[in-house]
């Protein structure tokens, strides 16, 4: 009875959202939108030709709520794409929502469900389309501090699958096949931990995302003819600790990479392992 509850507040409490985004349309098409001086339309033109990479694109984040996904939202957005974010939670949408400002509203596109779910994901991906591309940031496992892998219960390491690699599947089977009509991009990101066990704590993570790893590795063998392109973003950064910017590979600098994989400019990559190391490989591209 209280899972019936919780579920219908959810959805009041998300559709109150989006009536409160409704009517703040409504009130800015009441107003003119004609600029004072010719020279403010020319700087305005200018800035969207430079920032406009997935102009009429829709792109779902997986995870968009998240550490790294709150970074890939905002990057579509920049490039003048539509964000298309699912999730749980109502809280988490109506924050993210919020937290962007009014100026996207329009682009910004929540969606209460859960896409891991086959029973909801048909209804979640019916509103979500059309789709022209997707990124899954996805992880939900917290290691137990542990002295090794072998200290550990193999429950544990069920439960660290089940939140990398098993998450990332159930995202690919949803997504990859609405997007094979029209075809577009899909990247998986990924942690360094995949390739290099840091810190022994966290051993369970490195075995689960190596097997995250070895997935997106086959979805590209299998997708190699597909007209879905897919790519994995290794991040090396430290992010979620409060300042998102203390690293050398910053928030925006993995949301401006997945929008240049994700856009027209980047149709040629496929396949790709991009290990995202330094400031200077986003500096670099077109």
């Amino acid at each position: 009875m209280f899972e019936l509850f919780a579920e219908a507040e959810a959805h009041r409490r998300l559709a109150l959202l989006e009536d409160t985004r409704s009517q703040r349309e409504k009130r800015r098409g009441g107003q003119s939108a004609q600029p004072i001086r010719g020279t403010a339309t020319r700087r305005i033109k200018q800035e969207r030709t430079i920032m406009t990479t997935l102009t009429d694109k829709r792109i779902l984040v997986a995870g968009g709520t998240g550490t790294v996904g709150r970074h890939l939202v905002d990057a579509v957005l920049a490039a003048d794409g539509t964000a298309v974010v699912p999730s749980r939670s109502a809280e988490k949408l109506e924050a993210l929502v919020e937290g962007r400002g009014e100026d996207h509203d329009h682009r910004l596109v929540p969606l209460l469900g859960d896409i891991a779910s086959e029973r909801e994901r048909t209804a979640l991906l019916e509103r979500a389309r059309p789709l022209h591309g997707a990124v899954a940031s996805l992880g939900s496992f917290v290691a137990t501090p542990k002295a090794s892998v072998l200290a550990s219960h193999p429950t544990e390491l069920t439960r660290a699958l089940d939140g990398y690699v098993a998450a990332h599947l159930a995202a690919a089977q949803a997504v990859i096949p609405t997007l094979e009509p029209q075809g577009g991009g899909y990247v998986t990101i990924q942690g360094p931990l995949a390739f290099e066990p840091l810190f022994t704590t966290a051993g369970l993570v490195s075995v689960a995302t190596a097997a995250q790893a070895m997935l997106a590795r086959v979805l590209m063998k299998e997708l190699a003819e597909s007209s879905v392109r897919v790519n994995q973003v290794v991040i090396y950064a430290s992010l979620g600790w409060g300042d998102d910017d203390q690293s050398p590979v910053t928030g925006a600098d993995i949301g401006r990479y997945v929008a240049y994989l994700l856009s027209d400019a980047g149709a040629g990559v496929r396949g790709q392992t991009i290990h995202l190391m330094s400031p200077a490989q986003v500096s670099t591209l077109p």
